[in-house]
C-alpha cells in the first residue's frame, strides 16, 4: 500500500536558497523580494529623472551591477531602447560617458562637490575673520 504524501512542496529562493512554496508567484523568499523590489524602484526613479540612460550609466550612478539591470530587461520589467547619445566625453577629464544627461563622470562630480564644499568653508572662515574688526567714526570739529 502507498502512503499519501501531503507535505507541501517547496523550491529554493534564487538568491539565498531559503525555502519558497511551490505555488508562490515569485522565485524569491519574502526578504529577498523586498530587496529586489527596492532595487527595481531605485532604477525606475533614476530612469524617470534621466530617461534613455544605459545599463552602464545606471551601474556608475546607482552602484547596481549591469547583470541585474539586464535581468530586469530579460524579465520584461525594463525595456531597452537604442541610445543615440553614445560616446560623449566628460567635460572635465575627458573620459567616456554613455549618457547625454550628464556633463561630468561620477568621479569628477564627487571631486567638484568636494571642491565647492571646501570653497564654501573657506569663504565662511574669511567672513568670520573680517567680523573681528572694529568700525571707527571720524569726527569733524
Amino acid at each position: 500500500m502507498k502512503t499519501a504524501n501531503n507535505s507541501p512542496k517547496v523550491r529554493a529562493c534564487k538568491k539565498c536558497k531559503a525555502p519558497v512554496h511551490e505555488n508562490s508567484i515569485y522565485d524569491y523568499c519574502s526578504s529577498c523580494i523586498k530587496l529586489v523590489e527596492d532595487t527595481f524602484d531605485s532604477i525606475r526613479e533614476y530612469l524617470r529623472q534621466y530617461p534613455n540612460s544605459t545599463a552602464f550609466e545606471i551601474e556608475q550612478r546607482l552602484g547596481i551591477p549591469i547583470h541585474v539591470v539586464n535581468n530586469y530587461v530579460r524579465d520584461g520589467r525594463l525595456v531597452e531602447i537604442p541610445n543615440e547619445f553614445l560616446n560623449l566625453v566628460c567635460t572635465r577629464c575627458g573620459c567616456l560617458l554613455l549618457s547625454a544627461h550628464h556633463k561630468y563622470c561620477p568621479q569628477c562630480e564627487v571631486k567638484m562637490l568636494r571642491e565647492m564644499e571646501d570653497a564654501k568653508s573657506e569663504l565662511k572662515s574669511n567672513i568670520e575673520v573680517s567680523k573681528k574688526g572694529k568700525m571707527r567714526f571720524k569726527t569733524y570739529w
